[in-house]
């Protein structure tokens, strides 16, 4: 084992690295190193490698760590690699239960389609990609990984319609695809198999209809539901209401209608509800009734700054933020939610972090 992590060490790392060949777990996360990682390319028998969190800015290709083929876990996040492409020959390590590349913005290219199809029979659990400024389609042998837990494609380019052989993922718990390219589409009828989802974001994804009763009688388990930044019309389901274990729901920027339903009223959990820049009516007397004060409450219950009418869309007493349609700039904060998963926490939610803030589930 060797341990630098959390450091205020720098600087490229030395040629002598390359002799430790018998090291198995190597952190050095969180510091401020920089340069190559082709020294490490001899350690074959490492298992676990952290590198997230430096400034690496390697060109990532067909040979990057192709020989540490005996990894577990492999996270090399929030860096400035760069390259075309996300290296097939990562999904053919056997071995591999987390792969986390997210945050690497110099990166680009699609997804090795090819590879992925071919991995049945992968012990891949996580997999973080966002942020990579990925093009192309979603490959519809992505249901190859079947041991998927956590996947996150959000905030690349990727295109095309959401494929349905998604729902042969049973085991995901964590699906965030928002801030893509995808083709215009109600949401998903396939998601409703998706039963053991605690997290769904599919916020601006081009999503268009109804927000489906399902949703809160087949996703029983959500705790995280974005669906922000959309073209969703129509009130909101009553069955929403039921959903004991949410603590976060966005779905802010739509065109949905209506009042808040009475069933809301059962949301205990609910820490954050953003519904600004819709149609909503009536008032929030539900969500203001509880005992607790909820975290972020942003609704359109601000007059227009334009009149001198009082006049509001929805009454809120307990709003943090009271926003007008006319206002273009009010609640423009990124509510985006995306776990930046640590070795530390075993790749687990402890908290959800804001541009506004944070919610933590350890004081829960």
């Amino acid at each position: 084992i060797l341990s630098l992590s959390n450091t205020d060490m720098y600087g490229t790392l030395p040629s002598g690295m390359s002799q430790l060949e018998n090291l198995e777990l190597l952190l050095l996360d969180d510091s401020n190193f920089s340069g190559s990682v082709e020294v490490l390319q001899n350690l074959t028998n490492l298992r676990y490698l952290y590198l997230e969190d430096n400034r690496f800015n390697d060109t990532i290709d067909d040979n990057f760590l192709k020989e540490l083929d005996q990894l577990v876990h492999l996270d090399i996040s929030a860096n400035d690699f760069r390259g075309s492409s996300i290296p097939a020959h990562l999904f053919g390590f056997p071995d591999l239960k987390v792969l986390d590349m997210s945050s690497n913005h110099r990166m680009q290219g699609s997804l090795p389609a090819e590879a992925i199809a071919n991995a049945k029979g992968s012990k891949l659990e996580h997999l973080s990609l966002h942020s990579m400024n990925i093009t192309g389609q979603i490959p519809l042998g992505i249901s190859a990984l079947k041991n998927l837990t956590h996947l996150d494609l959000s905030l690349n380019r990727l295109y095309g319609d959401i494929p349905p052989e998604l729902a042969e993922l049973t085991k995901l718990q964590y699906l965030f695809l928002g801030r893509n390219n995808f083709s215009a589409g109600a949401v998903p009828e396939w998601l409703r198999n998706m039963t053991k989802l605690t997290e769904l974001s599919l916020k601006a994804s081009s999503l268009t209809g109804i927000i489906p009763d399902w949703i809160g009688t087949d996703l029983s388990k959500l705790k995280f539901l974005d669906f922000g930044e959309n073209s969703l019309e129509g009130p909101l389901p009553e069955s929403v209401g039921t959903l004991s274990n949410l603590w976060i729901l966005i779905l802010n920027k739509n065109n949905l209608n209506g009042t808040i339903p009475l069933s809301f009223g059962q949301l205990k959990s609910l820490e954050t509800f953003l519904i600004d820049d819709n149609q909503f009516e009536g008032n929030a007397d539900i969500i203001c009734a509880r005992k607790d004060k909820i975290e972020y409450f942003i609704a359109d219950c601000a007059s227009n700054p334009e009149t001198s009418s009082d006049v509001v869309e929805i009454r809120c007493d307990c709003c943090t933020l009271c926003c007008h349609d006319q206002n273009a700039t009010c609640n423009d904060a990124e509510w985006l939610g995306n776990q930046e998963s640590i070795w530390e926490n075993g790749y687990g939610r402890v908290k959800w972090e804001f541009e506004a803030g944070e919610i933590s589930l350890l004081n829960n």
